[in-house]
């Protein structure tokens, strides 16, 4: 049985030997899913990465782990990164996502973030719950490895051409992204609703499911290690922001030109806005917004990608359901005029499972 190694939008069927053959699907239904990272950091001008060893296996790979009930993705990758390492990481752009049949005959999925280790006095380590550690028998070996020596060390072909795509995004100077956060603000109470249709845009508040949502958009700002958070001034987008900035001790930095009433009146303030939060000065940043100016916002992102990227922007009202993130990864692709371009954009709705 092939595996397969997914970069995206493609597929690669990996066959015996290492040859690979593009496709383009991959529909067949996914048994187990799991996620991991590829951590790596800077030496002496070259690139190291984490290996662990498994003794159940005897093989070399990277930190990685099945989701548990209720788990998304990217929580799982931190948590078990953390577990078989105890490295605080935080995620970065996409590695990739490999699928491959375990010996039970189930088709097993992983997916992947690039990912670099976090001081100890991060913010967002604050606000990620605790976890346990990885037992020896079932983790007994980690190592830094310069990229080609990892390269060689790992046991399978289809986690060694996950770093040969690190090694690309070296070579092209897009390895190394800030993350901005678009967030469109959690479930608010109707317009027609508020005070009978008469309160306040200013004012109008989150509903219980919006207030259950800002909390599982926190864990998603932890995971991604955002240091700084900017927002509309109005009371859904702060509180939509509020369990982070509680939870991580920062500050929420308001900008009256992100208002959906600002916007109307004059758009050219919060495109300078966005010009700034984009320019990837920040390791990580989350910004939350209203709907009506996401088509600017996108429009600015749109203009610092390719068109490979700019296919995954949204292009349709409403761009984002309340409470979801469209995460734009940023690379300055060069250092000298600090000329920034997006390599990478992921779109999701954060679990709420626990969401009635």
């Amino acid at each position: 049985m092939a595996s397969l190694i997914s970069t995206g939008d493609e597929v690669f069927l990996m066959k015996k030997g290492g040859a690979s053959v593009r496709r383009r699907s991959y529909s067949r239904t996914i048994d187990v899913r799991a996620a991991g990272g590829v951590i790596w950091r800077r030496s002496k001008k070259s690139i190291e990465v984490v290996l662990i060893h498994r003794p159940r296996y005897d093989d070399w790979s990277f930190p990685k782990g099945k989701l548990k009930q209720g788990e998304d993705l990217r929580s799982c990758a931190i948590r078990e990164i953390f577990e078989e390492t105890r490295l605080h990481v935080a995620l970065g752009q996409p590695a990739g996502v490999i699928r491959y049949r375990l010996g039970n005959g189930q088709r097993k999925e992983v997916t992947y973030w690039m990912a670099q280790e976090l001081p100890s006095d991060h913010p967002a380590i604050v606000a990620r719950p605790s976890y346990s550690k990885a037992s020896k028998n079932e983790i007994d070996g980690l190592v830094w490895l310069p990229l080609e020596q990892a390269i060689e060390k790992l046991t399978s072909e289809l986690d060694r051409a996950i770093l040969r795509r690190l090694r690309s995004m070296k070579e092209s100077g897009t390895l190394e992204t800030s993350a901005v956060l678009l967030v469109r603000h959690a479930r608010a109470v109707k317009r027609s609703n508020w005070k009978k249709g008469n309160g306040s845009e200013v004012t109008r508040p989150l509903t219980p499911r919006g207030v259950k949502q800002s909390k599982v958009i926190a864990a998603q700002l932890a995971n991604y290690g955002v240091t700084q958070l900017h927002s509309s001034p109005w009371k859904r987008c702060m509180d939509t922001l509020r369990p982070f900035e509680q939870a991580a001790r920062i500050r929420i930095v308001e900008h009256p030109e992100l208002t959906e009433h600002a916007f109307r009146d004059s758009p050219e303030p919060l495109k300078q806005t966005m010009r700034q939060l984009l320019c990837g000065n920040t390791p990580s940043i989350a910004v939350c917004l209203h709907r009506p100016t996401l088509e600017s916002v996108f429009r600015r992102i749109a203009h610092r990608t390719t068109a490979d990227v700019v296919a995954k922007i949204p292009r349709e009202d409403p761009y984002l359901k309340p409470g979801e993130i469209l995460v734009a990864h940023v690379a300055r692709v060069d250092s000298d005029s600090g000329k920034t371009r997006v390599v990478a954009v992921e779109k999701f709705r954060p679990t709420t499972l626990a969401v009635v």
